[in-house]
Order: structure tokens, then sequence, then C-alpha cells
């Protein structure tokens, strides 16, 4: 028997169909079952505020990432710091308390993990095999992977903004977690986060998830969660040295040395009406409070002139000022500002969570202060 064309096409059309749904419902089926999960219940947010202030001692265990969308210019001699904040940082985390945690960056090629322990730091570079042991606590360090943990990023954001607005989001399912939602909008103009959202497990405060959104953008810039959690408490050793691994002793890294800071001069007490903040580190001081706070290391001018040029490259404005010259980059909610003034064979370098406005007009005062 012979069967037509036309009736094998449509065999065939509907066989393809079947098999084109069943795919479909099988990619959509972790969408559906996600959904479904339940969410948190709804919180006074001042207390789940106090509560996620409360966690720190919450051990867990989890993988996490974070995404950044800020733009940073490769910047001298801050290693991969602006990578933390403009892609993706996927790390697995342990975390027994506050002096016992251990927290690896994942990469295609291997890991790089960061051991706290009670009697030192400790970091283990898997592509070169090198357990190295950190020495002393550095008065203001560079910002680190595990910073942007959800649980750490949370508490940072909750203690820079004592008083400010808070408003309860509904809840939502983050990594099986039925987690209640806070937001925060920081009441000081001068400051870029336009608000902060997060999410904590309403039993323990725990944060799950925190999204970070500039003034005036619509889109979080910064968002951090973890893809799977447990709240139980992990067991960490100091790392032993591994056959063949290599085994270094040095000091923990802080700001000034990374950016080769000038202790000789004073910085002033007082820039653009905020008073300084001690930060501990020769030629490097803080001005303002909370998430208006920005922060001027004072730097050779080979170190400025480098700075300025990557800041300009990247799409940074380059101004006159009256004894100098500034370079402004904004990348919200975080702005950068290279100062280079005509006389005082120094250059500061100013960055914060602040509008550009702020750090043009302490720019001003810097270069002033130079000539004299």
């Amino acid at each position: 028997m012979v069967v037509p064309l036309a009736v094998v096409r449509d065999a065939r059309r509907r066989r393809w169909t079947v098999v084109a749904m069943v795919t479909a419902a099988l990619l959509t089926a972790p969408l559906v079952v996600a959904a479904l999960r339940p969410s948190g219940p709804p919180r006074d947010p001042a207390a789940l505020r106090e509560l996620v202030l409360r966690s720190g001692t919450v051990p867990y265990q989890g993988y996490a990432h974070s995404t950044g969308a800020l733009a940073l210019p490769d910047l001298p001699d801050l290693g991969d710091v602006a990578k933390l904040f403009a892609t993706t940082t996927t790390m697995h985390a342990w975390y027994a308390g506050p002096v016992r945690s251990r927290v690896a960056v994942l990469t295609v090629t291997g890991e790089q993990d960061l051991y706290r322990m009670p009697d030192a730091d400790y970091t283990w570079d898997y592509g070169t095999r090198t357990l190295t042991e950190l020495t002393g606590t550095p008065a203001l360090r560079l910002p680190r992977a595990s910073d942007l943990l959800p649980p750490d990023l949370a508490r940072w954001l909750l203690n820079a903004t004592p008083g400010d607005r808070l408003d309860a989001l509904p809840g939502r399912n983050v990594a099986g977690v039925a987690a209640s939602g806070l937001r925060v909008v920081p009441a000081d103009p001068d400051t870029a986060i336009g608000q902060a959202d997060l999410w904590a497990d309403p039993a323990t405060g725990l944060p799950v998830r925190v999204e970070v959104t500039a003034r005036g953008q619509r889109a979080p810039g910064l968002v951090s969660t973890f893809d799977a959690v447990e709240e139980t408490a992990p067991v960490i050793a100091t790392p032993d040295l591994a056959p063949g691994a290599s085994f270094t002793l040095t000091t923990a890294p802080d700001l000034s040395r990374a950016l080769r800071a000038l202790g000789s001069a004073r910085l002033p007490p007082v820039l653009h009406g905020r008073p300084a903040r001690a930060s501990g580190l020769d030629g490097v001081a803080l001005y303002g409070p909370g998430l208006a706070a920005f922060a001027v290391v004072r730097v050779p001018p080979e170190v400025a002139g480098s700075v300025a040029d990557a800041a300009a490259t990247a799409g940074g404005a380059k101004s006159a000022l009256t004894a100098g010259s500034v370079v402004v980059l904004s990348i919200p909610p975080l702005s950068l500002a290279v100062v280079q003034p005509h006389e005082g064979g120094r250059g500061y370098l100013l960055a914060g969570l602040v509008t550009p406005e702020v750090l043009r007009a302490a720019a001003g005062e810097l270069a002033q202060r130079s000539g004299r």
C-alpha cells in the first residue's frame, strides 16, 4: 500500500510537535517549581533589620554568586578589585562564625580560597599551588569576593544606613529559603545609592539575596544571591600544606600599600564640610558618614597620572581646577576622582558611593591646599 506523502508529513509534524512540547515542559519545570515554592511572610522592616544585624553568628554553607554591572577601569595596582564589581563571581562558602570561615572563588581553571581562622587568615591558590598565611589585620583593606556574599553585603549596608527609611518588600523564595523582604532608602542626598533591597530568613535573619540600585536607575547594579544554602554548621580546619605545594608568610595587604600612599604630609581635617575619620593608615582618610562617605588617598604623581589616564580612557571627564586638574569618572553608584595639583609633588585619589559633584568639590579644595 502506498501512503500519501501529505499523510507522512503530518505524522512527522505531530511527532516533532510532541517532542518540542515535552522538551519545553522539561526546561520550564524548574521555573514552575521555583514559582510554586512558598515565599517568606511579611515582617516588620525595623524588626527584620535588627534580626539581620544580629545574624553574624548564624552558621551556613552553600553556593552563591554576585553580579556587578559597574564597568570600572583597570586601575593600576588594584589587582582583580575592578572585576568584582563588573562581572559575575561564583563562590562556595562555609561559615561557622565570625572568626572561622572559608570562601572559595570558583573559576574555570580551579579556585582561590580564603580561610579566616582564630589564629590568622590563609589563602590557597589552586593554580599556583601556594598556601599563604596573612599576618596582622589591615585597618583599611581592599574589597574581596567574600565581602559580596549576601550576609556580609547585607549587614554592611544596614550598618551604614542607621535611621534611614525602611519599607517592607514582598517575600521571595531564594535558594529554597522562604525569605522576607526589606528595602532601605538612604536619606542623604550626597549618596548615589537609591535603594538597597534584601531578603532574609525570617527565623534566623540570615540574608540570602541583596540588590543594590543606583539613584535614578531602575535595574540593580549589584546583585548577590545564594543559589543553594543550608543553615548548618560546617567543619573548617586550618588548611594543611598539600604535597608539592609552596608556603609563604606575609602581612595582610591594605589599601595604603596597594596604592603606594604617601604618609609624609597630613590630609585636611575637614573636606567639603565633612570631618575626617581616622583610617589607621598613613596617607589615607575617610570623610563623611554612612553611604555618603568617601575615601581620599594621597599618592605619588606617577600613580595619579596612570590612574587619571585609565579613568579618562574609561570615559572620565577632565576639567581644570583653580590650582590643578581633576578627572571624574561616574559609574553609578560609584564615583572616582583623580586630582593632579599644579604644585606639591603629589596627587590624590578619591572614591565613594557618592555623587560626582561631591568629589569634584572636594577635589578643588585638595588642589588649593597642595599649593600652600
